[in-house]
């Protein structure tokens, strides 16, 4: 269990990233992919802090297996909501995306009481 605690901090240090790339790699001008990372950024650090957290193992589970379905949606999101024409908002969501999805599955996976 604590190596899937560990995971899901990681998946909110990920989530905190995702939170301040807009300002850092300079795409906050493109409203879509701002918004979509500041949603999905906080959804990851509540979610991954909360499973950090937990103490039970079917909250750490369910909550690692959100943060990987939001790790994917990282992935896709660009080409759905038309973004990926800028290259940094594109390739920043589809690396945090796929190191959210390893890890969420991860975490899942190893969540053990």
């Amino acid at each position: 269990m604590k190596t899937a605690k560990t995971l899901n901090w990681l998946v909110a240090v990920g989530g905190a990233w995702e939170f301040l790339a807009p300002f850092i790699l300079s795409y906050s001008q493109t409203k879509t992919a701002l918004w979509d990372a500041i949603i999905i950024g906080i959804v990851l650090v509540v979610l991954g802090a909360w499973a950090g957290l937990a103490n039970e193992v079917g909250t750490v589970k369910a909550l690692s297996w959100v943060n990987a379905v939001l790790g994917l949606w990282l992935v896709i999101a660009p080409f759905i909501l038309a973004y990926s024409g800028v290259a940094a908002a594109m390739w920043n969501d589809i690396i945090v995306g796929i190191i959210v999805l390893v890890l969420g599955i991860w975490a899942a996976q190893t969540a053990k009481a």
